[in-house]
């Protein structure tokens, strides 16, 4: 858990304010009411947060539990991470955080890369007898059943994933039992680098995008974040 946190502390350090403004609508936090730049800076940072804690948790969490509990070689191709083989069948795992995190061109996108990968092993495969499984492996959630018969790979989640990789119905919760009370530890390290973003934030955001009056200058955002010429 401390490299978690030293990661979400890294994340927080790093981030760039304005990079945040250009991947958000500027037309929804007016329409939203929001009308205090500390109201608005905190929720572009919950926002940023919530999904790059996804990415680290995934990155720092799941994939080393799921290496060392299967001891599966790390598949070399884009679009997948792990492989687990047996006599007759060459599964390739793309390992995720969650269920839900994909839209439908990502899904897509996926299974091209799976495509790919069956088309590079095809002639390996047919020569093992070998049937090539394609999965989306997720740390947490549920994925319903059936399948959506427009992808043609599975996709498991939660309890079934960790079952079908460990062999275990109870890993899923073994893995929250592990944390112990660590996360509490480094909890106020968090806190601390958290509230430092957010002033510097609102501090920059104030100075760029508000008005001698203190009052948010919808204009000038709006035409920061879409405008055809750059400005600030």
């Amino acid at each position: 858990m401390n490299s978690f946190c030293r990661a979400r502390i890294a994340a927080l350090d790093s981030l760039d304010l304005k990079k945040v403004l250009r991947r958000k609508n500027p037309y929804l936090f007016r329409a939203s009411g929001i009308s205090n730049a500390a109201d608005m800076v905190e929720q572009l940072l919950n926002a940023h947060v919530s999904s790059s804690d996804e990415t680290i948790f995934g990155n720092l969490f799941f994939e080393p539990i799921c290496k060392a509990v299967t001891k599966a070689p790390i598949a070399a191709a884009t679009g997948a991470d792990f492989v687990l083989e047996t006599d007759t069948t060459y599964e390739v795992i793309a390992l995720k955080s969650g269920p839900n995190i994909f839209n439908a061109s990502q899904s897509r996108k996926q299974q091209d890369e799976f495509d790919e990968i069956e088309k590079s092993l095809k002639a390996t495969l047919r020569s093992l007898r070998k049937q090539f499984i394609p999965i989306m492996g997720c740390g947490y959630g549920r994925t319903p059943r059936p399948s959506s018969a427009r992808r043609r790979f599975s996709k498991m989640a939660g309890q079934a994933f960790w079952r079908h990789v460990t062999g275990d119905p109870d890993f899923y919760l073994k893995l929250i039992r592990l944390m112990k009370e660590e996360p509490l530890k480094t909890r106020e390290q968090f806190v601390i680098a958290r509230n430092n973003a957010l002033n510097r934030f609102v501090r920059e955001f104030t100075t760029d995008f508000c008005g001698k009056n203190g009052a948010i200058d919808w204009e000038k955002l709006t035409t920061f974040n879409s405008g055809e010429h750059e400005v600030i």
